[in-house]
């Protein structure tokens, strides 16, 4: 191939503004307005009547195109089999060699809903739920004739934007898939025998030719990538970029490790996620009751396909780069990854303009990635309206036009201006080339014709290791070297000596795969045992989470020292301390000596030390947990704040286990064997710490938990002190843990003092009607405050009161379907109604603001401030007023799944709500309405229910009569121009 056919667009000198509702869109013109990036073109590369509604696309080694139409959107709303199958996999060559793709084969027809597509050996692997396809043309018509259905079960009961997608090859020969935020029950129909993997809403991985299938970590919607280092990234609508740093494998090797982090947001998200379209845009989900607060204008709503670019095509300064669509607002965003820690983040590279953007509401990108030239290409699925009917209210999808654009679509091309870098005629693989030629190839000039090559040498059974070192040794381009380095692990051709010389290569990314691929080997060497042990030295943050990532897998007290060495340094990081202490499950006991004899033990992390007890707390015996508990007493010099640390961490895992000493308190338990002078010492030190007004809050106020264990006399006067209105929010949180933690009525009975509970905000007045609900002894305290009016019923959330009104104590039973029989015997619709007619849209958003900071703030953020307990509200003005009153007067009236609030009762009958953030084979974590991640092994559950109710409480309208809700709403509907 020559060239590539050109037809340029013209740009707009001016951005657009206004409102354009879906019933008075512009018709599309064949001239589309982009405005894209100074000093780059944009090209349509095909269009209509060669594609329609193309969704994802893939070049084969021979140039051919092959794109997934997915022609059959939008599924029905109502779900169900569709009436007809129009999905489509075209096959688009260049018969004529003249750089235009001319020439269409209808390659696969009668498909559902495609989504996605990956060459491999002379054929396409195409995801399509329930299924994954193989198909490959064999006899050179252009039509496929091999059609095998090579995995099967992934769930297609929810909508067809909601499922499996986006086939992408790892650097370890494996394909990668996205979970569409779905599960499934994945088999093999070529291996019958194999038993199926069950998963809930997690992205998976198969291998090509066997075709075995994994879960991995991550959820991702649609959208799936790879930088050039191996590291996977994912995306959903509201996350740009998701970076899975941690594999859940890692964390599950270790029963008592109660983090259960695994992927960290790259990229800004929700509202803080901004966009900078050419116009304003009205999607459907402005008008989605169910949706309530989920920002949209300005912000991304439609985030997909991910692709971290590397190329020629365009500047070098772009290498590297994310690039992200956004249909529903007409763009494509470019963001600029950098690194953080052992991980990334992102940062857009301007704020007042796109990468790429359109005037053409009908321009809808929803795939990206590059192509035989190191361009990047664009697909446009060029409909009237992407979204789905299903996130529409039925009253209103009759006049929203679905199926205009559905015999359009686009891919454009997009590269330098000055671009001179194409490929010539003898550019496109034969099929005949020798491993040697092929990596040969992998080392050329283009970063397609690398990948292309790597691919096709996986694929090759007779790859000769000496081409593939020569490589390694003699290239320039790092990219080349990991490539080289992962071919070889992959046929089982890798050597200690190249290994090691990776190990001290002088670019920390292929020192990354040093690291990584010595994990892969069945036995470790002396060498490279050596190698890794040097490695948790490393200058790069990445390297070492990676050494320790691996070394948790390999025995040696001299290996538990190196991990030991790891933590202190890097203690302070998430990511590290999930890594080190997934692997010392078995060692803990040796793990621990090792940091506490360190000669930088004095400069450990406080919260590492309380991770640290807390698994020793799960998994050690008893008499180990009280020698750690003392051991650290005895240690001279040791900060009081890491002595606090370790012991926290001891109580709660030893409160969560069954032989639990919970008779004797857990902090008399560990004290027990421990004189009366350093009893009192250690006392002495907790009650001067909580008191002690200083900028270290963090320490102040796990001294403030611990207090509460102790159930001395002199706390009860800190905690009152603690208790102050003028203290930091942090601390007076501290209070109420550190009260609930000794058990006693007496000292919660503090928190409902007249004058205490009247100096609460919002928030601590959530944390402790939550504290009180959790445990059955508390309950007659919190009824009993309800009957007297210190607290009212409405503060008490709906998933709460149902639980106690259906308790299986009789007593609890009655006494709260009495004093929670006013909130719950009135209609709230009617409510709803009355208050519908008092709204005039006339409000003060004045004094709508001190309303939303007094009821609002402690769950939901507006404009850069508040909690992140529920939904951010800071584009809500997008929603129409009777849906955001709806939403205030009956929370429970739809509840979207993300915050459905999820009821576990624990083994020591802790009862605990909130929605799920994440979850892995060991441990649950749940957002609590007093917004603290409450982490819970899974072994420590023993119920465990989704009640599809909101944490958000019901009966606002006893404090917020109708002219103050006026006033909010004004607020609300305000707006904010809060990132943008």
């Amino acid at each position: 191939m020559r060239r590539f056919y050109t037809v340029f667009i013209k740009n707009p000198s001016v951005y657009l503004l206004g409102l354009f509702l879906f019933s008075c869109q512009k018709q599309s013109t064949e001239d589309v307005n982009i405005l894209v990036e100074p000093g780059l073109k944009v090209e349509r590369f095909v269009a209509e009547p060669l594609v329609m509604d193309p969704v994802a696309f893939t070049f084969d080694e021979q140039g051919r195109l092959y794109v997934v139409e997915d022609r059959g959107y939008p599924d029905p709303a109502e779900g169900g089999i569709p009436d007809k199958k129009e999905g489509r996999i075209a096959l688009l060559q260049d018969l004529d060699d003249d750089g235009r793709y001319e020439h269409r084969s209808e390659f696969v027809g009668d498909l559902t809903y495609p989504n996605g597509i990956m060459s491999w050996r002379g054929g396409v692997f195409v995801t399509c739920a329930p299924d994954i396809y193989y198909f490959r043309d064999t006899t050179g018509d252009g039509v496929a004739d091999q059609k095998d259905v090579v995995l099967t079960g992934f769930f297609d009961t929810r909508t067809a934007q909601i499922r499996t997608s986006h086939p992408t090859l790892g650097l370890d020969g494996w394909v990668y898939v996205t979970s569409g935020l779905n599960g499934g029950n994945i088999s093999s129909p070529l291996y019958p025998d194999r038993p199926a993997v069950s998963f809930t809403a997690s992205d998976g991985r198969f291998n090509p030719d066997s075709y075995e299938f994994e879960t991995v970590g991550g959820k991702s919607q649609f959208g799936l990538t790879f930088d050039a280092w191996g590291n996977r990234f994912g995306v959903s609508n509201r996350n740009p970029i998701m970076q899975v740093v941690i594999e859940p494998a890692y964390l599950n090797r270790n029963p008592w490790l109660a983090s259960n982090e695994t992927v960290k947001n790259v990229s800004k998200v929700a509202a803080e996620a901004v966009v900078f379209p050419l116009h304003k845009v009205v999607t459907t989900s402005d008008y989605i009751p169910t949706l309530m607060g989920r920002s949209h204008q300005g912000t991304f709503t439609a985030a997909s396909s991910t692709y971290i670019y590397y190329g020629r095509g365009l500047p070098v300064e772009h290498q590297g780069n994310a690039f992200v669509c956004e249909s529903a607002q007409n763009l494509m965003q470019r963001q600029v990854l950098q690194k953080d820690g052992p991980a990334y983040s992102a940062v857009i590279p301007y704020r007042d303009r796109e990468f790429l953007a359109s005037e053409d509401e009908w321009f809808r990108p929803v795939f990206v990635n590059t192509g035989p030239d190191d361009a990047l290409y664009v697909v446009d699925m060029h409909r009237k309206v992407i979204d789905h009917p299903s996130y529409v209210p039925e009253e209103v999808r009759d006049q929203i036009d679905f199926v205009s654009g559905k015999d359009k679509g686009r891919i454009y091309r997009i590269t330098k201006k000055d671009n001179e870098a194409h490929p010539d005629e003898d550019y496109w693989f034969s099929g005949e080339e020798s491993s040697e030629q092929l990596v040969a190839r992998m080392g050329g000039n283009f970063e397609w014709e690398n990948q292309t090559a790597f691919r096709l040498l996986l694929q090759n059974e007779e790859v000769k290791p000496q081409a593939v070192i020569d490589l390694f040794h003699s290239s320039q381009n790092s990219r080349q070297k990991v490539k080289a380095l992962w071919l070889l692990d992959d046929k089982g051709l890798i050597d200690d000596v190249t290994l090691s010389e990776a190990f001290h290569a002088k670019d920390p990314v292929v020192r990354l795969q040093g690291v990584r691929l010595a994990g892969n080997q069945a036995s470790v060497s002396s060498n490279l045992r050596n190698e890794l042990i040097k490695a948790a030295e490393d200058t790069d943050m990445q390297v070492r989470l990676a050494s320790a990532l691996v070394l948790g897998s390999i025995d040696g007290d001299d290996v538990v020292r190196s991990l030991a060495d790891i933590a202190l340094r890097d203690g302070d990081d998430l990511w590290i301390r999930e890594a080190v202490l997934s692997g010392v499950s078995t060692r803990m006991a040796t793990f621990f000596d090792a940091i506490v004899h360190h000669k930088d033990f004095a400069t450990a992390s406080p919260e590492l030390l309380r991770e640290t007890g807390e698994m020793f707390g799960l998994g050690g015996s008893l008499q180990a947990c009280r020698k750690i508990a003392q051991d650290i007493l005895k240690q001279a010099g040791v900060a009081s704040d890491l002595k606090f640390s370790t012991w926290l961490g001891l109580i709660k895992g030893l409160q969560q286990r069954k032989d639990s000493p919970q008779g004797r308190n857990v902090f008399n338990f560990l004290m027990e064997e421990v004189n009366q002078t350093n009893q009192q010492a250690f006392k002495s030190e907790l009650v001067e710490k909580a008191n002690q007004e200083s900028d270290d809050i963090a320490g102040r106020s796990r001294a403030l938990v611990l207090l509460g264990h102790t159930q001395i006399t002199e706390s009860m006067q800190v905690f009152r002190m603690a208790l102050r209105s003028t203290e930091p929010l942090e601390i007076q949180k501290a209070a109420v843990s550190g009260i609930f933690a000794g058990g006693s009525e007496k000292m919660a009975k503090i928190l409902l003092e007249q004058e205490i509970w009247k100096g609460m905000g919002p928030e601590i007045r959530s944390q402790v009607v939550s504290s009180l609900v959790a445990n059955d002894q508390f309950i007659p305290v919190l009824l009993s405050a309800i009957s007297q009016g210190t607290i009212k019923a409405s503060d008490v959330p709906a998933v709460y009161r149902n639980r106690l009104m259906n308790s299986a104590n009789g007593n609890i039973a009655a006494r709260a379907k009495e004093v929670f029989q006013a909130i719950e015997s009135g209609d709230r619709m009617q409510i709803y109604e009355r208050y519908k007619r008092a709204i005039n849209n006339e409000g003060d958003a004045v004094s709508g603001q001190v309303i939303f900071q007094q009821a609002c703030a402690v769950c939901h953020t507006y404009a850069g401030e508040g909690g992140n307990v529920g939904p951010d509200l800071t584009s809500i003005n997008n929603q129409p007023t009777e849906a955001i009153l709806l939403h205030i007067l009956l929370p429970n009236y739809e509840v979207y799944p993300t915050y459905q609030t999820v009821m576990i009762q624990t083994s020591e009958n802790q009862y605990l709500a909130g929605w799920m953030m994440n979850e892995t084979s060991n441990a649950i974590t749940l957002k609590t309405a007093a917004g603290n991640d409450e982490t819970v092994l899974r072994s420590n559950i023993t119920l465990m229910e989704n009640t599809g109710q909101s944490l958000m409480p019901e009966g606002l309208e006893n404090a917020i009569d109708e002219k103050k809700m006026n006033d909010l709403i004004a607020y609300l509907k305000k707006g904010s121009l809060y990132n943008n």
